[in-house]
């Protein structure tokens, strides 16, 4: 990351830098504690759960101590609780923090001459170096890894590790055996790392910058062009995982982790000998890429918590402060409204922020410990870690003006922020966002007067099970249809423009438009429904504050969703308006729909242990409209009223009636004594694909043959026709999570397929020479939120119709006694269970399941017909927690990781009904 002389000149300029020595003192201070006893190394390897790092209590996230291996404190209740499950959710957090400290330590021994540190630094790389083959490569979630459960993980680890080697290095501070066992860790770090690429993830991002950390550390050339000039190497993540806009593709809290990847490998690849700030073209993505999060801030300075992001983060938080102090000082001085003049302003604007507590981040954990809690604190650049302190300017530029942020639409997001004074509000009309993208497509998000009353609410913990409440589309406030959540997809951006007082954004999802209109006192929303053929249209509002409707009763309603409870029905005695508070803030939400609206109860914003009540607009047709006024105020409000005439809608004020209709070039807004005209028509962006095939598989293709009687069904192949066998045999049908596949005599499996007009049966014979299978009464694993069975030996099948967009899915696993077969739905579309039957019995070489499935409604079986199908194969191996891999029939060629139980349909097979 540095070299030798790097750091004189270093040295020389902390000398004369007054912010850069209390900066200095600060990370002599923090060290303190390190320097006094050397601090306990995890004995296990971090596992990822439900229970572990959650009181058994009242679920709250137990507080990481870094000097408390066995006891974990609850925030909440205060008591401490012990565990194997506790423990290795500790682990996590202890093995980065003490990569961590180890590269702050050497930080102070190459920098501040400090012995202490550098004796310090070596013993915690000395401590890996002697233990890090003991952790065991398995039971990942994604991605290999020895000391976590995810490559990631590693990589970040791997990143300090390598920088404090290399600090130590530079110093002529770094042992022979030292030396010795950094090599071999690293070694081993880039074998784990590189055999696993995340393509566009912004976890792949880290990856690249820890390969790049090594192959500085061993001056290995190959290894660096991979990592940076490679087809997912950091070159292409600047340039096309981050848009035009300079947001990163799957969000604000992803483009953030993403960013401190691509500068940290931004500095290593400098020492390869590529400047990512030396190429004009390339330091103008980074300067978009710093301020994409500045442009969508919220007016409290946290980042909205688009698709599977953290709730309520503040931006001051020194991780990210640290990305912005160190891109100001890599690009360097620029002229009057530059990107460097810009960034600026926006880090005086986070300085002068109100107090902030910090946060734990798993790329940064500078202000652990964090027990007991810390109390928030001013933002400032004494507060920063190891890293700042070796790259960020010795001063800040003063800023040539204040910041303030106006009206924007970040393209590629297809996000439009429309900001009238301290009111922000957003139309989420572009990219659902790959993996972490939400069924939210236009989601209206409203902050104003200090309160943010309609929020995106993100994504809480991923291994709870309210994690499928925020992901649902009744949870944001989007439109949904026929009661379902979105279809997965993208949105567009038909129109934005804004003007001194007024601005205007319509975006359009399927058959549905949304059409915000932001004015000097209130926001118009206009949700509408076009089509062929009728629709049930709902529209969930989530409110933040207390309060209700107006002159009406409450009724029984109907609701159906898992996570809501407490629905009622709104019956009017005149106009619908809805008021509610927070604090001495006051919204009101003036409606005009023909329809009905409900009041329900649902999880609230993540963190919030109470209930949250939320409403929901509801229509029927196939031309319908939903019409909603808002408007935040302190005592007096200026909207009175709203209605609406053909395509006129009218808002009666305290200055007169404003009347809003849409015109052939956009939108028009008459008022006394002006009016109005928006328009800004826009073409899509083109979707960021973050998997491209250039030569797509051809499905695979296998013959079902009809059989006069129905097979037996007894785990035998009686009634089965064997010349016709599915093949699940060859490499490339293969997900691993470990090792790769070792060949069919370890396992492998053939199955055969028959049919009559009544089910599809099949029989499948597995090899496996150890079978290991989960007994129903099995304590519950308690890992995440896929279904325990899936890690059993055991299969699981699909049938699909592209036509219809219908399917089934079942997981089905072998009782350990008397030949039975337990059956769950599967997938996206699970199966009725009582629509299969069979059996299952062993074999010499593994055992052998026989099933029947019947024909779901939407498929009529016929000769000559053709069904899409998949048959999976789990494999579980002894002392594993998770499975180990699957064979999967159309084609498996990757990883198990993240799969569950589910099967994407376009990668479904063929299976051809004869007679």
């Amino acid at each position: 990351m540095v070299t030798a002389d790097e750091l004189t000149a270093r040295r020389a300029a902390i000398a004369q830098a007054p912010e850069l020595q209390a900066l200095l003192a600060r990370l002599r201070e923090r060290a303190a504690p390190v320097l006094e006893r050397m601090p306990p190394v995890p004995q296990a390897k971090a596992l990822l759960s439900m229970d572990g790092g959650a009181c058994p209590d009242d679920g709250a996230t137990l507080v990481f101590d870094p000097w408390s291996p066995g006891a974990h404190r609850c925030p909440r209740c205060g008591k401490a609780h012990a565990g194997e499950r506790h423990d290795r959710h500790w682990a996590r957090f202890q093995h980065l923090w003490l990569a961590e400290r180890a590269a702050h330590l050497a930080t102070l021994g190459a920098l501040a001459d400090n012995d202490a540190a550098a004796a310090r630094a070596a013993e915690i790389l000395r401590a890996y170096a002697g233990r890090y083959w003991q952790f065991p490569n398995r039971d990942n979630v994604l991605g290999p890894s020895r000391l976590f459960f995810s490559t990631y993980l590693e990589s970040i680890w791997t990143c300090n590790y390598v920088a404090a080697a290399t600090l130590l290095r530079e110093a002529g501070r770094l042992d022979d055996t030292t030396l010795k066992g950094v090599n071999q860790v690293a070694d081993e770090a880039a074998t784990l790392i590189g055999e696993f690429d995340e393509w566009f993830s912004n976890r792949q991002t880290w990856n690249n910058a820890a390969l790049a950390a090594i192959a500085v550390w061993f001056e290995d050339e190959d290894l660096a062009r991979r990592a940076l000039e490679g087809p997912t190497g950091l070159l292409e993540h600047l340039t096309r995982g981050f848009g035009r806009d300079g947001m990163w593709y799957e969000g604000e809290n992803y483009h953030l982790f993403a960013l401190r990847g691509l500068l940290t490998g931004a500095a290593w690849a400098r020492e390869a000998g590529v400047d990512l700030y030396g190429e004009p073209q390339l330091a103008a993505r980074i300067a978009a890429a710093l301020l994409a999060p500045a442009r969508t801030a919220l007016p409290d300075l946290t980042f909205p918590a688009r698709k599977d992001s953290r709730f309520g983060v503040s931006l001051a938080q020194p991780v990210y402060l640290e990305l912005w102090e160190i891109g100001l000082a890599k690009l360097g001085a620029g002229g009057a409204g530059s990107a460097t003049d810009q960034l600026a302003s926006w880090l005086s604007r986070l300085y002068g922020a109100a107090h902030v507590t910090p946060e734990l981040f798993e790329s940064y954990l500078h202000d652990a410990p964090l027990q007991p809690l810390p109390d928030p604190r001013p933002p400032s650049r004494a507060g920063l870690s190891w890293w700042a302190l070796m790259f960020m300017a010795p001063e800040l530029p003063a800023a040539p003006s204040p910041w303030s942020p106006g009206s924007v639409l970040l393209e590629s997001q297809g996000l439009a922020v429309l900001r009238t004074g301290d009111r922000y509000v957003s139309l989420e009309c572009g990219q659902l966002g790959g993996g972490h993208g939400h069924p939210d497509r236009l989601h209206l998000t409203l902050h104003a007067g200090g309160v943010h009353w309609l929020a995106d609410p993100g994504t809480g913990s991923y291994v709870s099970p309210d994690l499928f409440w925020y992901r649902s589309t009744l949870a944001h406030n989007a439109p949904r249809l026929d009661g379902a959540s979105q279809p997965a997809g993208d949105a567009v951006c038909e129109a934005f423009e804004a003007h001194d007082e007024w601005a205007w954004v319509r975006g359009r999802f399927g058959d549905i438009t949304r059409t915000v209109v932001s004015g000097p006192a209130y926001v118009l929303d206009v949700v509408e429904l076009g089509g062929r053929v009728d629709h049930v249209l709902e529209l969930p509002w989530h409110f933040r504050g207390t309060g209700d409707g107006g002159r009406g009763t409450w009724a029984s309603g109907e609701l159906s969703d898992p996570f809501v409870s407490s629905v009622q029905r709104f019956v009017p005695e005149g106009p619908v308006v809805l008021e509610v508070a927070d604090g001495s803030r006051l919204l009101k939400a003036f409606f005009f729909y023909d329809g009905e609206l409900l009041r329900a109860e649902g999880p609230g914003r993540p963190g919030e242990v109470k209930r949250a009540r939320f409403y929901v607009e509801r229509t029927k047709g196939r031309g319908v409209r939903l019409v909603t006024v808002l408007e935040s105020f302190g005592e007096r409000a200026f909207v009175r009223g709203l209605t609406g005439r053909g395509g006129m809608i009218e808002v009666e004020t305290e200055e007169g009636t404003h009347r809003h209709s849409a015109s052939a070039t956009g939108w028009e807004v008459a008022t006394e004594p002006r009016r109005v005209r928006l328009a800004g028509p826009r073409a899509p962006e083109p979707p960021f694909t973050p998997l491209v095939e250039l030569d797509p598989p051809r499905p695979a293709v296998a013959t079902a043959l009809r059989v006069n009687e129905p097979p037996l069904l007894d785990g035998s192949l009686a009634g089965f026709d064997t010349s016709e066998p599915l093949r699940l045999d060859l490499e490339d049908q293969y997900r691993r999570s470990e090792e790769p596949y070792s060949g069919p005599a370890d396992f492998s499996a053939v199955a055969y397929a028959g049919w009559d007009d009544a089910a599809l049966y099949l029989a499948i014979e597995v090899t496996k020479p150890e079978l290991c299978l989960r007994p129903a009464d099995g304590k519950p694993l308690r890992l995440d939120n896929e279904p325990d069975d899936i890690h059993s030996d055991g299969v699981q099948v699909y049938l699909h119709d592209a036509e219809a967009d219908a399917g089934v899915g079942f997981l089905v696993v072998p009782e350990e006694s008397g030949g039975s077969l337990r059956v769950r739905g599967a997938g996206e579309s699970p199966g009725d269970p009582g629509t299969v039957r069979g059996a299952w019995r062993r074999t010499g070489e593994g055992y052998r399941v026989t099933l029947a499935m019947e024909w779901p409604d939407w498929h009529r079986a016929h000769v000559g017909g053709q069904v899409r199908f998949d048959l999976l194969i789990n494999e579980a191996l002894p002392d594993r927690v998770r499975r180990a891999g699957q064979l999967v029939w159309s084609g498996g060629n990757g990883w198990v990781w993240l799969r569950g139980d589910r099967q994407d349909p376009e990668r479904f097979g063929v299976l051809e009904l004869v007679g």
